[in-house]
């Protein structure tokens, strides 16, 4: 298991706190923030719980953020910047 954070610029701020399986590279928790916005605001949970269990992987991501966020409006970020911000984690040490 391994905790990592990463804070990725975008439009607005995005931090990415993960931990994942270093073997599978599969996410087991993950809490996002930032100073972008979220509408309806419970968009950003159920991205959040419909993560875990997601390999870390660009294509996997980018479709399970699509499909969560498909009937929200995200300000300050699109859908490539927040794939990259969670991807960005396996570059931390």
């Amino acid at each position: 298991m391994r905790m990592v954070r990463n804070t990725y610029k975008s439009e607005k701020l995005i931090k990415i706190l993960l931990e994942y399986d270093e073997h599978t590279k599969i996410i087991n928790s993950i809490k996002i923030t930032g100073d972008f916005f979220l509408y309806p605001e419970e968009s950003l949970d159920e991205l959040e719980v419909n993560l875990i269990g997601t390999k870390l992987e660009k294509d996997t991501l980018k479709q399970k953020i699509e499909k969560c966020l498909n009937y929200s409006e995200a300000f300050g970020f699109d859908l490539k910047s927040m794939t990259d911000a969670i991807l960005g984690c396996l570059k931390q040490e």
